[in-house]
């Protein structure tokens, strides 16, 4: 699974303050137009970094509060690196990522033709050493207000939806 580290932050760093963050979406009036992108990427490591710039760059043109630029790369970054390292998926197959903005609430899908099935893995060791990996989708439930996995005909889409308060950032 991918490192620990995104963007220079480690993800301990990260999750501690996430503990008691509320889990539900904000409600109030919204004057932002539901925006939406799907980028394709090769299924290979190097597509990684590339949908994480992406994510970025998209947060920026989208006006999302810095914060929310932070959680969209590390989401984007963990579902991507799981579609691509650990889906079994024919040579040559392809990533999808899917971004929408509708009111408040930024929703990102990740889909792949990859056979497998999605967990969130212990990340200690039962002697209580700490795993080197594992902790991607654990990233994913702290970061997002909601997460979960759509089988498809071929392959899934793992999806998280992550809240935006219309006065923290959408144009």
């Amino acid at each position: 699974m991918h490192s620990t580290y995104c963007g220079g932050v480690s993800a301990r760093t990260v999750l501690a303050p996430l503990a008691a963050r509320p889990r539900t979406r904000p409600r109030g009036p919204s004057m932002a137009e539901p925006r939406s992108l799907q980028v394709r990427y090769r299924r290979y490591r190097p597509s990684v970094p590339v949908a994480r710039a992406k994510a970025r760059d998209l947060a920026k043109e989208w006006s999302l509060a810095p914060h929310l630029a932070d959680f969209l790369e590390w989401v984007v970054t963990e579902l991507v690196t799981n579609a691509v390292i650990h889906g079994r998926a024919t040579r040559g197959s392809r990533v999808s990522v899917a971004y929408h903005l509708d009111d408040d609430l930024l929703r990102v899908e990740v889909r792949d033709a990859a056979s497998g099935s999605v967990r969130v893995s212990p990340s200690d060791y039962p002697d209580g050493e700490v795993a080197p990996g594992g902790r991607g989708l654990q990233i994913v439930a702290a970061l997002a207000n909601d997460w979960g996995v759509e089988p498809r005909v071929i392959g899934k889409s793992v999806w998280a939806e992550i809240a935006v308060s219309s006065k923290e950032g959408t144009a």
